[in-house]
């Protein structure tokens, strides 16, 4: 697990453990998930999407589900396949997106 936080523009993009840290400490803060595999060429497209249209306030964690607790989460939610796009827990995207599915998706959110 890695406890790098990488700041792009005034989006905060966290990876685990402390995201957990900072969603229960801005509850009001919108949270995207992508869950992805490593191998997987559209997720790693998909992530790039994502940022460059992630807006002001949101924060954005990827879940790698060839992890343990990657795997568990996935799970959780019922995701079968990857990339899979989260928003504040709810599944909401599958698949090769673009940056306009991503930004209507976020839209109904903020």
């Amino acid at each position: 697990m890695q406890d790098i936080n990488k700041v792009m523009g005034e989006a905060i993009i966290v990876t685990m453990p402390l995201v957990i840290y900072l969603a229960a400490n801005r509850p009001s803060m919108t949270l995207i998930e992508l869950y992805y595999s490593d191998i997987c060429m559209n997720c790693h497209y998909v992530r790039n999407q994502i940022i460059e249209v992630l807006p002001e306030g949101v924060m954005f964690k990827e879940i790698n589900v060839t992890s343990i607790e990657g795997a568990e989460r996935a799970k959780q939610l019922g995701i079968e396949e990857v990339p899979s796009i989260t928003i504040n827990g709810e599944v909401v995207l599958i698949g090769r997106v673009e940056k306009g599915e991503i930004q209507e998706e976020l839209e109904e959110f903020l």
